[in-house]
């Protein structure tokens, strides 16, 4: 299976009472069971700058700056931090 072809996140889940792990992981799991997740690391990436575009500047005043500087100042930070968060 190719990255592009897995899944966003797989589900590993446990016995809510012996807490005793499934030998199976599942995309969805509506049980009661205690879950384990595990999220595609380009997918976690993306969810999290689209997060930091959507949300940044309710957070962080940079209209100081003015025009289109702001949206150059937001780009860059969004690569540095998918950079920052590549590295091991």
């Amino acid at each position: 299976m190719k990255a592009n072809e897995a899944p966003e996140r797989i589900i590993l889940s446990a016995d809510r009472d012996t807490q005793i792990i499934n030998d199976e992981w599942v995309v969805n799991d509506y049980t009661d069971n205690i879950k384990i997740e595990y999220i595609r690391t380009d997918a976690f990436i993306e969810k999290a700058c689209e997060f930091i575009e959507q949300n940044i500047t309710g957070y962080i005043d940079v209209t100081h700056k003015g025009g289109e500087e702001n949206i150059i100042l937001q780009s860059e930070f969004i690569e540095d931090f998918k950079n920052y968060i590549k590295e091991k």
